[in-house]
């Protein structure tokens, strides 16, 4: 019982330490795992076994392939010219940018990468049309955390790896679909609430004042496509695809090797890698099995989603969705359900964490959140009061979208998809 509660105390510490000092909780975590061990006895051997290397290869392949495709352009121009597609018809473009941002990101790079683009993007677009920052910006951030869910994208990726290390098999796609249904409710009560449908502007992008694709872009763009097929038609391994199309790019030198390197979120490497190494020590120390107890002691059968739906979100508001909320809370659902009972499925409360902690997102503490503030700074020159204005309207949506799914879940929408 004592190294239960110690090892939790030490897996929660390096989630604090790693906000309130602004260190990279993953390198937190392996630091914490060693002493952990040494504390415990525990095996320099099953600290190590903790590091996940086919997780890790698939999130490198997948993230090399995609800096590639966003080095050149390739993604930023495919996404100018859909917008370009609605000409006058100024109300659809944030449902435009909410549709190209979930499209991109389920077919492979996942939110980090489309984020980057897309938020960018439509933060500058709606400087341009006098729109709203927060609309444009948390409609690209929905469609990106709502596309990561896609079985061949990061979110699904690592929900795929976690149930499989529990035994659990064709989890990934009804756990897409249920996470879509709910990040598409947030979507369009923001809409509305932003009362998007009257935008209005003269300045919109036109067709022809963009360039045609490139050879090189052409060719990235046949080379997704390729990859989409080989992993959803074939049921390739997602990480090896990326890695076999990107020789291929090399090959042709159509793509920048060293840019796209630059380009690799390692930090984000790192913390999910980290986490993993220090929940490794922590599920063989039995305090994985003290959280399921705590948070089962906390729920019954109705309360059982919206409760680990709420805490997702909490968790994921100060620290990585992927890298700490997801490998933290996943392996837990199993004992929740044993203990909870009734119709509870471990799948329902795999949904209500990826749900809550994927729409957390838009907080001005996430990456999301905080590439719209600044990217709306940059642009415009804000005063510090304004800023203040933004950060606190943006947690505000942050928050809202988090209710939403645990509204969600207590009224049963995710037992549709289990």
């Amino acid at each position: 019982m004592v190294y239960q509660v110690l090892s939790l105390l030490f897996l929660i510490g390096a989630i604090v330490l790693g906000f309130t000092k602004k260190l990279n909780v993953g390198i937190v975590s392996v630091g914490l795992a060693f002493v952990l061990g040494l504390i415990s006895g525990v095996d320099t051997n099953v600290i190590l076994s903790g590091f996940p290397s086919k997780l890790f290869m698939t999130l490198l392949g997948t993230m090399f392939f995609f800096c590639l495709l966003q080095e050149n352009h390739t993604l930023e121009l495919l996404s100018k010219k859909m917008v370009a597609m609605v000409g006058r018809k100024t109300f659809l473009i944030p449902i435009i940018i909410y549709v190209v941002s979930y499209v991109l990101s389920a077919a492979g790079p996942g939110a980090i990468s489309v984020q980057s683009v897309m938020i960018i993007f439509a933060v500058s677009l709606s400087v341009q049309m006098h729109a709203s920052p927060i609309l444009m910006g948390s409609m690209a951030i929905l469609g990106a955390v709502g596309g990561t869910a896609s079985p061949i994208a990061l979110s699904g990726i690592i929900v795929t790896d976690l149930t499989e290390e529990m035994g659990m098999s064709g989890v990934a796609f009804p756990v897409f679909l249920g996470v879509s249904v709910a990040n598409l409710i947030c979507a369009v009560i923001l809409y509305i609430v932003f009362k998007g449908y009257k935008m209005k502007s003269e300045d919109t992008i036109a067709k022809e004042d963009l360039p045609k694709f490139n050879r090189s872009q052409i060719i990235c763009i046949i080379a997704l496509l390729v990859m989409v097929v080989a992993v959803v038609v074939f049921r390739y391994d997602v990480g090896l695809v990326s890695f076999a199309l990107a020789f291929v790019l090399l090959f042709f030198g159509v793509v920048n090797e060293k840019a796209a390197l630059k380009l690799i979120p390692w930090s984000v490497l790192l913390l999910i890698t980290g986490v993993s190494i220090l929940m490794a020590v922590t599920k063989e120390l039995g305090g994985i099995t003290l959280l399921s107890d705590l948070l089962a002691s906390m729920m019954n059968r109705i309360t059982a989603g919206p409760i680990i739906a709420l805490t997702s979100g909490l968790m994921s508001w100060f620290s990585s969705a992927n890298g700490v909320v997801l490998p933290t809370l996943i392996p837990t659902v199993q004992d929740i359900v044993a203990n909870v009972g009734g119709n509870v499925t471990a799948v329902e409360l795999i949904m209500a964490i990826v749900g809550g902690a994927t729409v957390a997102g838009i907080s001005p503490l996430s990456t999301g959140g905080s590439l719209i503030l600044a990217s709306y700074a940059q642009e415009t020159d804000v005063t510090d009061k304004e800023q203040q204005s933004v950060f606190a309207k943006l947690f505000g949506v942050s928050f809202g979208a988090v209710m939403v799914v645990v509204i969600f879940a207590l009224v049963g929408g995710f037992k549709l998809f289990c």
